[in-house]
């Protein structure tokens, strides 16, 4: 609805109080009303400051009054520094970010003209409010190179009249291209690494950092300038290479205070230049508890890289897990994309390893082991036995795929290696879902667990109201319908699973959730009474996970020992 004919006492109003001003005050004159694209209220009027008589225009948006009007010079002109770009509006007294509805074009135009009769008595530009955030200065940046208070730190390092190999690693991503500083020195006798890296897939620049005098200019604008300044200041030196070698190189040219990065490229015969937009960017301020700093050394095996596995992966990475084992036979399908945490560019890949490249753009620093082995499934020995043993050396099992089979190798190597486990599962239908954290010794074994859910859910009385396909623990053959849950229902239930990891990593000896189960509701469905409904499983004492050793075990295991070495086994 057009604002004006939906407010007809607001427009009113607005005309009226622009009129009053204009009949209390000799410096506003010549006010029209008019419609302008879309429908839009707007007015022209002059303002005669000093000797000036500026025309300008101010125009109602859709959303008034909920959103301030703008103004502008009707002639495009650029009027004051506080102005949006060359011919833009206005940036006056009352803005979005202070904008309440009670406040009117009048007051606008008033702003208007105090600021410029400000600056045009003192020829300074007028005090301001106004905070632009580095976001809204990056906005038409293409080549930005982004750096932090530890970049600076590693500059400082390079002495006065050096000229040092560097590396950038850069991304073009979204239309723009990011560049980092990453390395200074030699790749063999570095004197600083960057402590965030940029992730799978950056290319790397090699580069020169050359201290300039300290309070020497750092300025220029084309490559000509650029080879005029590194002339004058005795650095010829760098000019061959800047200039008679094929391909890119990186230049950062710091004088103890500032800094400014470029990059030359091209064929020897026409080389050109490009300049970075400085951002200063956060990356190595510490988001997380200080007790995620053990999540560097853990090391955590994800088997099934599916739906739930991906996102449980990638939160881990995030929080600064820094090993991983990825176990996944599967490719990634285009059907996969509606809840899986990787894109089209892994449609067709082995889902475990396209997971590994996902977590290095998240992580670079992270190591993945990818394993393409089908537990369960017709495999052979060696290759499951060596999937089987990096799952053990791992500090914590996720099993992510809901299957049975698959379910019980990973039990047996939990308890075999006395290692945690965790695991979850989306109920069909986005019903909801369950997690289950398992810790040796002090919760039941994974089989001794997963038999006392099942009688839980027995012991309910409540049955499950959608197609077997959607119970719990149910499994689907290949031509049995697929999983009907959305995104954000598998994203609820993988969340949960990994607070569950991150607790364990975190608080080895300790944790903040009092039961080993929980069910989580999406629906009024089931045993669940309303969305978001959580009912916890007390799964009662540990039932022991040492392997319990048989009468005449000890004796059979001499016996064995004398077959497989008679010589050895001999007495003496």
């Amino acid at each position: 609805m057009i604002w004006w004919v939906e407010q007809s006492i607001r427009v009113q109003s607005e005309r009226t109080t622009i009129s009053d001003l204009e009949e209390r005050n000799t410096w506003l004159t010549n006010i029209k009303w008019h419609v302008v694209s879309n429908l839009r209220l707007a007015a022209d009027f002059d303002l005669q400051v000093a000797e000036r008589l500026i025309p300008l225009t101010i125009t109602y948006p859709e959303y008034f009054p909920d959103v301030p009007p703008s103004v502008v010079p009707r002639d495009g002109k650029r009027l004051s520094d506080h102005q949006y770009g060359e011919a833009g509006e206005l940036c006056l007294q009352f803005r979005s970010d202070n904008w309440t509805p009670e406040i009117t074009g009048a007051m606008m135009i008033e702003s208007a003209y105090r600021l410029l009769l400000s600056e045009q008595e003192t020829g300074e530009p007028a005090p301001s409010e106004h905070r632009v955030l580095p976001a809204q200065r990056a906005r038409n940046a293409v080549f930005r190179f982004l750096y932090s208070p530890r970049v600076f730190e590693g500059l400082l390092m390079v002495e006065e009249g050096q000229v040092v190999d560097a590396e950038i690693q850069e991304h073009l991503y979204a239309g723009a291209f990011a560049a980092q500083l990453t390395r200074i020195g030699p790749a063999d006798d570095s004197m600083w690494i960057a402590p965030n890296r940029r992730g799978y897939g950056a290319s790397t620049v090699a580069t020169k950092i050359i201290r300039m005098p300290e309070g020497a200019s750092v300025a220029y604008d084309n490559l000509d300038e650029l080879v005029s300044l590194l002339e004058s200041h005795n650095f010829e030196s760098v000019l061959p290479e800047l200039l008679q070698v094929s391909g890119p190189l990186g230049l950062i040219l710091f004088n103890g205070t500032n800094h400014q990065v470029s990059m030359a490229y091209g064929a020897s015969d026409n080389r050109k230049l490009v300049n970075y937009d400085k951002i200063i960017v956060d990356i190595d301020r510490v988001r997380l508890a200080p007790e995620f700093a053990r999540l560097k050394t853990a090391k955590v095996a994800i088997v099934g890289c599916g739906s739930v596995g991906s996102k449980v992966a990638v939160h881990l990475a995030r929080s600064g897990v820094g090993q991983f084992v990825l176990v996944d036979g599967d490719l990634l399908a285009s059907g996969n994309l509606v809840r899986n945490e990787l894109d089209w560019r892994a449609v067709g890949m082995h889902k475990s390893q396209a997971l590994a490249a996902r977590l290095k753009e998240v992580n670079a620093e992270c190591e993945v082991i990818s394993r393409t082995t089908v537990l369960g499934g017709q495999e052979s020995g060696g290759a499951t036995s060596a999937t089987m043993r990096y799952i053990a050396e791992s500090d914590l099992i996720i099993d992510a795929t809901a299957d049975p089979v698959v379910f019980n190798l990973c039990a047996s190597i939990s308890r075999r290696a006395k290692k945690p486990i965790c695991w979850a599962q989306v109920f069909g239908g986005g019903a909801g879902g369950i997690v289950v954290r398992l810790r040796p010794g002090i919760d039941p074994t994974p089989l001794t667990a997963r038999q006392r859910i099942e009688n839980w859910y027995s012991e309910q009385g409540i049955a499950w109201p959608e197609s077997e396909i959607s119970q719990p623990y149910s499994q689907l053959d290949a031509s049995g319908e697929p999983l009907i849950a959305d995104d954000a229902d598998v994203s609820v239930i993988a969340a949960h699973l990994s607070r569950y990891a991150t607790d364990l990593l975190a608080r080895p000896n300790s944790t903040i959730f009092p039961y080993s189960v929980y069910l989580i509701g999406m629906t009024d469905s089931w045993i669940f009474s309303a969305p978001f409904d959580v009912r916890p499983i007390d799964l009662g004492e540990s039932d022991g996970w040492d392997i319990e050793v048989q009468p005449g075990d000890p004796e059979a295991y001499q016996q064995l020992l004398a077959d497989l070495f008679p010589g050895e086994n001999d007495a003496g």
